[in-house]
C-alpha cells in the first residue's frame, strides 16, 4: 500500500519517480548563476539578472563550539512535493531527511561526492510582486564535528546567497532581494559545486519583507509533505556508528523496533508515528550485523537485515583496491551506485555489451547504460568497462566473438568509442575468452585473443592513450593459455593483467600461488612484468552450498591474501543477488539480498557486512608483510608499525595466534564485536578460526576521515 499525505506541487514523474532533473537540465540551470566563492563577502554578480540581492552574506546565529558531535539522521526514499530534484545522475543523492531536523520532522540532505560542473540540487517556483523586498531564510549544517567551507548556495530569483562555515549545528543564513517591477515569479534553488557531502537544509522561508505575519511563499519550505511506500525507507541499510538511524513510514500511531543479533535482542523500543516518515535512533547499537523488525500500529511487520560499521563520518571513504561486477541493464540493480558506494567500495565492472551498443553498423547507442554510468560517476565510483562479447551486425560467425578481420576492426573502434565516451579507469578486453560458455566462437585460443587485443591497444590508444587495457579476463587462471598469449607478445598491449580465479574458493589462500605463477609466466614468456586485476571472483550462498558465512569468509580471506601477494585490485562476483530463490545457484552470489517488500533498499548480507568492515577496518592502508604468529594461523599486516593492522585467521580450524606486544591491541572480530586485550609476559594470544579477525595495535582505527 501506498501512505499518501497533503501534497502541494507533486514533481513530475522521470524514469524513477524522485528523479527529475537530467544532467542536460542541470547544466542549464547552472549555466545561469556563476560559481561563487564558498565565503565570499559579497554574492557573485550577474549583469541583468531579474532580481537584486539586499544582503547576500548570509546571517547566522552565534557560533557553535568548535567541535560539535554529529547527529543520527537517516535518508529516506520518498517523493518531495513541491521540488524538482535533481536525478541522481547529476548530484548524488537528494532525498529527505529524519532525525535531528531543525523544524518538524523532516530536512532536505544532500550528497554529492564528486562533480564536474555546478548543478541545481532542488528548486521550486513561488509567486512574487513586483518592486517589493523580500527575505529569506533557511537553516544549514554540514555533517563535520568542526567548521568547513562548503561548496554550496542558495539562488534566490538568480542571485547567490552564500553560506558560511558550516558544522554539524544549524546556522541561520538569511538575505534580502527586490524584485524588478514587471516580476511575477521567482525561482528559488540550492545549488552545489565539487564536492559536498552530508549537506542538510531547513525551514527555508520567502517572504515580504513589510509582511509583519511572513507569510511564507515557499511551497513545502521545511519538507514535511513528502510521499513515500510504508515500510522501512532508508536509502542504505548500510551504516556507521556515530549516525545510525531509521526512517521508516509506518500508519498514525505506536510503532515498535527491535534490533538482534544471531536471535538475541540488542536494542528494542518505540516510537509515534505522525507523519509521512519517522525516524528510530540506534543510538547504543554497535558495530555489527542485524536483524530488524518494524511493527506498525496495524500490526503489520517488516524484517530486514542491517550493517552497522565504525567510521568517523556517516559514510564510509572508499577503498579503490576493492571492486564489484554489476548488472546496470537488468531491474534488480536500479541505485546500484548508491549500493555500492554504502560498502566503501571504490570501483565497479560493468559490461558494455557491443551487440546493444553498435545494432546497426557503424552507428553507436549508448542509452543503454549512460544514465546508470552517470550515476556511477556521481558517486565517485570507477568504471572498468568490458568490452564484450560478438555482434550478429557483422554476420553469424562473428555473433558470439569477432572473428574476421573486419569484425575484429569493427570491435576495436566499438571499444575506442566506450573510452571516449566514459571516463573509465579501464578498459577490459572481453571476458572469459578461453571459456566456451562465454565464446562459442570458432575460435577460444589465445592466438584469437591476440588479434583481438592488439586492435584495441591500438583503436583505444588513440583517443585514450592513458587508459589502461586489461588483458585476460579469463575463467580461471589458465597457465597454458597465458604462456601462449606472452609468447605471442600479447604482453605489449597490456597494462594489467586479469584473470578469475574460481578453483580456489574451496581454498582461498591458494590465490597467493596462482599470483605467484602468473608473474612468473609474464617474466619467462614476456620478459616483463604488467599488474594484476582479480576482476572476478564469487562463491555463492545458495541453499546445499556455501553458507552465507561461509561466502563472507571466501571473500575477506581471497581479497587479503590477493592484496599481501601483489594483486592491484581485486573485485567480488557481484552486487546483488539476481533472485530471492534461495536454492538457485546464480541467484545467490551477491554482498546484498534480492530486493524486497516493504523495505526501500536492498539489504546488506554476512558477505556485504563483511566487505564493509574490512574496508573501514583497513582505513585504506597498504600491505605491510605477513607474519607468523603460531602453526596453521595466516597474518597479513596492514599500515606501519606505530599503526598497525592485521588480519588473521586459521584456514584448517581453530589454532592460537601469538602476538608479541608490551601494549594492549584492539581484536575485531568476524561479526564486529570489539574488544581489548591486554599483554601478559609480552604477548597477546587470540583464538583464531576460518573467518578472520582484525587485530589493531598503535594508533591504529576504523576508517579514514575524508
Amino acid at each position: 500500500m501506498t501512505i499518501h499525505f497533503p501534497t502541494s506541487r507533486r514533481a513530475a514523474v522521470a524514469r524513477r519517480p524522485w528523479m527529475l532533473a537530467s544532467a542536460t537540465t542541470a547544466v542549464l540551470l547552472a549555466a545561469l548563476l556563476p560559481l561563487p566563492a564558498a565565503n565570499a563577502a559579497t554574492a557573485p554578480a550577474t549583469a541583468g539578472s531579474p532580481m537584486m540581492i539586499g544582503s547576500s552574506q548570509g546571517l547566522v546565529t552565534p557560533a557553535a563550539a568548535s567541535v560539535v558531535g554529529l547527529p543520527r539522521t537517516a535518508r529516506a526514499v520518498a517523493e518531495i512535493d513541491g521540488w524538482k530534484i535533481a536525478g541522481s545522475d547529476t548530484v548524488a543523492e537528494v532525498w529527505p531527511e529524519v532525525g535531528s531536523v531543525k523544524s518538524g520532522r523532516l530536512a532536505l540532505g544532500i550528497d554529492a561526492p564528486v562533480l564536474t560542473a555546478t548543478r541545481t540540487a532542488a528548486e521550486t517556483t513561488v509567486a512574487v510582486q513586483g518592486a517589493t523586498s523580500y527575505t529569506f531564510e533557511a537553516y544549514v549544517r554540514v555533517m563535520s564535528k568542526t567548521a568547513k567551507s562548503v561548496s554550496a548556495w542558495f539562488a534566490v530569483g538568480g542571485k547567490a546567497i552564500t553560506l558560511p562555515t558550516l558544522n554539524a549545528s544549524w546556522k541561520l543564513v538569511t538575505g534580502t532581494v527586490t524584485t524588478p517591477a514587471d516580476a511575477t515569479s521567482a525561482a528559488v534553488a540550492i545549488r552545489v559545486s565539487k564536492s559536498v557531502r552530508g549537506l542538510s537544509v531547513d525551514a527555508l522561508k520567502l517572504y515580504a519583507t513589510a509582511d509583519p505575519a511572513k507569510t511564507n511563499l515557499l511551497p513545502n519550505g521545511s519538507f514535511e509533505s513528502v510521499t513515500a511506500r510504508r515500510g522501512i525507507v532508508n536509502t542504505s541499510l548500510v551504516m556507521t556508528t556515530p549516525t545510525a538511524a531509521l526512517a521508516v513510514a509506518m500508519p498514525t500511531g505506536r510503532t515498535t523496533w527491535e534490533v538482534s543479533r544471531s536471535g538475541k535482542r540488542v536494542k528494542s523500543g518505540a516510537v509515534t508515528s505522525t507523519g509521512p516518515i519517522t525516524a528510530i535512533s540506534l543510538s547504543g547499537v554497535g558495530q555489527g550485523y542485524y536483524t530488524l523488525k518494524v511493527r506498525g500500529s496495524d500490526g503489520r511487520l517488516t524484517t530486514t537485515q542491517i550493517a552497522i560499521v565504525d567510521s568517523p563520518n556517516p559514510w564510509v571513504a572508499q577503498d579503490r583496491r576493492f571492486g564489484v561486477a554489476l548488472h546496470v541493464d537488468r531491474k534488480t540493480y536500479d541505485h546500484s551506485a548508491r549500493y555500492t558506494r554504502a560498502l566503501g567500495i571504490g570501483e565497479i565492472r560493468n559490461d558494455i555489451h557491443w551487440r546493444y551498443v553498435e545494432k546497426t553498423r557503424g552507428v553507436y547507442d549508448f542509452s543503454t547504460y549512460d544514465r546508470d554510468f552517470a550515476e556511477l560517476r556521481a558517486q565517485g565510483l570507477g568504471i572498468l568497462g568490458i568490452v564484450g562479447y560478438g555482434n550478429p551486425a557483422y554476420g553469424k560467425s562473428n555473433a558470439y566473438a569477432p572473428i574476421t578481420s573486419t569484425a575484429i576492426s569493427a570491435y576495436a573502434k566499438y571499444a575506442a568509442a566506450s573510452a571516449k565516451r566514459y571516463p573509465l579507469t579501464g578498459i577490459e578486453v572481453y571476458n572469459e575468452f578461453n571459456h566456451k560458455p562465454k565464446n562459442l566462437s570458432s575460435c577460444i585460443s589465445a592466438t584469437c585473443y591476440l588479434r583481438i587485443l592488439r586492435a584495441v591497444d591500438s583503436a583505444v590508444g588513440k583517443v585514450k592513450p592513458s587508459l589502461p587495457i586489461v588483458a585476460g579476463a579469463t575463467a580461471r587462471y589458465d597457465a597454458a593459455w597465458f604462456n601462449r598469449l606472452w609468447q605471442s607478445g600479447g604482453i605489449k598491449y597490456a597494462n594489467a593483467v586479469s584473470f578469475h580465479p574460481y578453483e580456489i574458493t574451496g581454498a582461498p589462500e591458494k590465490v597467493a600461488g596462482l599470483l605467484s605463477k602468473a608473474r612468473s609466466s609474464m617474466r619467462t614468456y614476456g620478459k616483463t612484468t604488467k599488474p594484476i586485476w582479480i576482476t572476478e571472483l564469487g562463491t555463492s550462498s545458495r541453499t546445499g552450498n556455501r553458507t552465507p558465512v561461509e561466502q563472507a569468509s571466501v571473500l575477506v580471506r581471497t581479497s587479503v591474501t590477493a592484496f599481501a601477494n601483489g594483486a592491484r585490485k581485486f573485485y567480488w562476483y557481484d552486487l546483488i543477488n539476481d533472485s530471492p530463490d534461495r536454492a538457485d545457484q546464480e541467484s545467490n552470489f551477491g554482498l546484498y539480498s534480492h530486493p524486497r517488500s516493504g523495505v526501500a533498499a536492498v539489504a546488506p548480507k554476512q558477505a556485504g557486512f563483511n566487505q564493509v568492515l574490512t574496508i573501514t577496518q583497513l582505513g585504506g592502508r597498504s600491505f605491510r608483510a605477513s607474519e607468523k604468529l603460531g602453526t596453521g594461523v595466516v597474518s597479513h599486516a596492514f599500515g606501519t608499525s606505530t599503526n598497525l593492522v592485521r588480519v588473521v585467521w586459521a584456514p584448517s580450524g581453530t589454532k592460537v595466534a601469538t602476538i608479541k606486544t608490551s601494549k594492549p591491541v584492539v581484536v575485531v572480530d568476524f561479526n564486529g564485536v570489539k574488544k581489548t586485550l591486554k599483554p601478559s609476559r609480552g604477548v597477546v594470544k587470540i583464538k583464531v578460526t576460518k573467518n578472520p579477525v582484525f587485530v589493531r595495535s598503535g594508533s591504529a582505527t576504523a576508517g579514514v576521515t575524508r
